[in-house]
C-alpha cells in the first residue's frame, strides 16, 4: 500500500494549501511548460482496455505470511462469483505463487473477460515466475513487484526481469510505485522509460486527505499531472477509502469517494476487495491497512457495493 506523503492523518484537518499548490503547478504546467505535446496521450495497450470496473482482489480467508494457510479453488470460485455479480470484469492480483496462480484461470470462467494483470511479488522467485509464463493464455499482462525499488530489488534488477517476462510471453509488463515517484522521485526516468504502461498507486488517506471530495481532487491532480509529463494514459493500480480507523472514515465516506471518483475518466482498480484482518496485525500505523475492502472480511457488502452492483452488477 502506498507511502504517499505523510503517514499519518490529522483528524479533519485538511492541507488546502497543498492542493491549491499542486492545482496551481497543474494550470502552470500546461500554460507554459514545453512537456505539455499538442497530440493526444500515448494511449494503454489495446489489451488493456476496459469498460467496466476494475478491482484489485485478494483472496479472503488467506494469509501469505502465514504457511499454514491454505487457499482452495472453492474459496477463490466463491470470491470471483461475488466479485462478477457485482459487476466487476478486470482484476489485478499481487503474486504468482502456486495458490494465487490459480486466480486468473478461474477468474476467465467466471467471467472476468476483461483486463487481468498477473502480479509477480518476488521477482528472484522461481516459482512465480514459472507460474506467471504458465498463465501467459489468461492474463493480458504483468505487475512485477510493488512499491520495492530500491527496497527489495534494484531498478537494474528489476528492469532485466522484465525484459524477460516480456521475451517469454509476448505481453506487456509494468511495476508500480506510489504516484508521487513517477513526478518528482529518484526513479521517475526509470519508470517511464521501462515500463509498457503507467500503473502508480495513489491513495489520498497517506496525503492526509480524509474528505472524500478532497480526496478524489488529490487523486485527479496527480493523475492528470503525470499524463501531461508522460504525454502517456495512466491506469491507476489502486485507489481506495479505508472504512475504519482513524475517526472520520467510515462506510458512507468511501461510498462518497468512490461515487466521485467514478465521475472522473480515470482507469483504476477499486481497492480493495475485502478487508484482511491480518494486514491489521503491524504496527499502529498500519493497522487502517485491513480495512480497505468493499466487502468485509466474511464477504459481507460494505454500503458502496449497492451503488456499484446498480450501475455494473449483472445479478
Amino acid at each position: 500500500m502506498a507511502l504517499l506523503q505523510n503517514k499519518g492523518i490529522q483528524n479533519e484537518q485538511y492541507s488546502v494549501g497543498k492542493m491549491t499548490a499542486l492545482l496551481f503547478r497543474i494550470v502552470l504546467l500546461f500554460s507554459v511548460s514545453p512537456l505539455v505535446y499538442a497530440e493526444s496521450p500515448v494511449l494503454l495497450p489495446d489489451t488493456l482496455q476496459m469498460t467496466g470496473p476494475a478491482i484489485a482482489y485478494q483472496p479472503r480467508e488467506y494469509v501469505p505470511t502465514d504457511e499454514a494457510s491454505v487457499l482452495s479453488d472453492e474459496q477463490i470460485i466463491a470470491d470471483l462469483q461475488l466479485l462478477a455479480g457485482v459487476g466487476f470484469r478486470s482484476l489485478v492480483t499481487y503474486s504468482a505463487t502456486d495458490e494465487m496462480a490459480k486466480i486468473p484461470g478461474i477468474a476467465r470462467k467466471e467471467g472476468f473477460d476483461e483486463t487481468i494483470i498477473m502480479g509477480i511479488w518476488d521477482p528472484f522467485s522461481s516459482e512465480e515466475w514459472r507460474n506467471a509464463v504458465k498463465n501467459a493464455p489468461f492474463v493480458d499482462g504483468y505487475c512485477i513487484g510493488n512499491e520495492g525499488l530500491d527496497i527489495r530489488y534494484t531498478p537494474e534488477e528489476l528492469a532485466v526481469k522484465m525484459e524477460e517476462l516480456r521475451r517469454l510471453t509476448g505481453k506487456p509488463v509494468t511495476t508500480s510505485e506510489p504516484i508521487d515517484a513517477y513526478i518528482s522521485g529518484p526513479h521517475k526516468e526509470w519508470l517511464l522509460k521501462h515500463s509498457d504502461w503507467l500503473f502508480p498507486i495513489a491513495h489520498p488517506y497517506w496525503a492526509n486527505y480524509a474528505d472524500p471530495a478532497k480526496g478524489v481532487a488529490w487523486v485527479v491532480a496527480y493523475h492528470d499531472l503525470l499524463v501531461v509529463l508522460a504525454n502517456r494514459q495512466v491506469m491507476l493500480k489502486e485507489v481506495g477509502h479505508p472504512t475504519v480507523l482513524p475517526v472520520g472514515f467510515n462506510e458512507n465516506r468511501q461510498t462518497e469517494f468512490f461515487q466521485l471518483l467514478d465521475s472522473h475518466r480515470i482507469s483504476f482498480f477499486f481497492f480493495e476487495a475485502f478487508d484482511q484482518p491480518w494486514k491489521g496485525n503491524t504496527v499502529e500505523e498500519r493497522r487502517v491497512e485491513a480495512y480497505w475492502g468493499i466487502f468485509r472480511a466474511d464477504g459481507t457488502p460494505k454500503k458502496v457495493v449497492p451503488w456499484i452492483t446498480k450501475k455494473w452488477g449483472k445479478l
